[in-house]
């Protein structure tokens, strides 16, 4: 008997790789290492990137403490400033309030007068001025402190006035006159007893009430307007401030006395004085 055949097993072959798949392999992997390049390229510009924020953040930071610091500085100089400045705006109010004291002393001597008509010849000369102002409206005024017993007798014109002259005013109205007393005390008798013996204009039956004008708030019992009102020669700041408080809603009555501004509130009988014309309106109202 034969012997039989064994059965062989059969190995096949394994393929190599070729060359060209591995220089593609090589070739991917190159391709995966320049993108991973690029990529590394990015974050370390992203860092770099990072890296120049943070320095500016913290100079950011440094700019600010020293802009704060700065801000304080600035603050304390200003205040400082701020004090200086008010001082300094006390002190020109201060020599403002000196200067028109002054000034208002110096016109104490003087008065001005209204409604009173002068021709220009008149106007023209200083003696026909004073005569013709004092007739008109301070002799009768003087006559009324002789009667008094506040003077003797009553003085001459040219005893009485310095000068008188006119000044200027809207066209077609008789313009004011300013005059200067030789004596002071002549002048204060003569604001004393102008509401009982200045002349008057004639009142009307149907103007009686309107026609009181200031005599009504000096309590004089004379009715109507005077013909030549006689006026303190008030400082161009004093006479400003007296028209504010006259024109202001809560004064009942405002007049000055001697340069020096009173005055009267609606529903009081209180007559308060203004004692400095740079204090601002509600303070001296309040």
């Amino acid at each position: 008997m034969s012997r039989s055949n064994k059965s062989k097993s059969v190995v096949e072959p394994c393929d190599e790789p070729s060359l060209s798949d591995i220089a593609n392999l090589l070739k991917s992997q190159a391709d995966q290492l320049k993108s991973q390049a690029s990529q590394l390229a990015v974050i370390t510009t992203q860092m770099s990137k990072v890296d120049v924020i943070e320095e500016e953040v913290r100079g950011l930071k440094t700019l600010i403490v020293s802009l704060r610091e700065e801000n304080k500085d600035l603050r304390a100089q200003l205040k400082e400033k701020d004090t200086i400045i008010n001082d300094m705006s006390q002190s020109v109010n201060t020599l403002e309030e000196k200067m028109n004291s002054i000034e208002q002393h110096h016109r104490s001597w003087g008065a001005r007068i209204l409604n009173l008509k002068v021709s220009d010849e008149e106007a023209a000369d200083p003696s026909m001025m004073i005569e013709k102002v004092f007739n008109l409206a301070l002799r009768p005024i003087l006559e009324g402190a002789v009667q008094a017993g506040r003077l003797p007798a009553v003085p001459r014109a040219d005893q009485v006035l310095e000068i008188a002259h006119v000044l200027p005013g809207r066209p077609g109205l008789p313009r004011p006159i300013i005059m200067r007393f030789f004596s002071r005390n002549v002048r204060s008798l003569c604001f004393q007893f102008k509401r009982d013996y200045a002349p008057r204009d004639p009142v009307s039956s149907q103007g009686a009430s309107s026609q009181e004008g200031v005599s009504s708030q000096e309590g004089s019992s004379r009715k109507g307007r005077f013909t030549y009102p006689l006026y303190d020669d008030l400082t161009k700041p004093t006479l400003m401030k007296m028209r504010a408080i006259n024109q202001d809603e809560r004064v009942h009555a405002c007049w000055t006395v001697n340069g020096k501004i009173h005055f009267r509130l609606k529903n009081s009988e209180t007559v308060r004085k203004v004692v400095s014309i740079q204090d601002p309106l509600d303070v001296i109202l309040k």
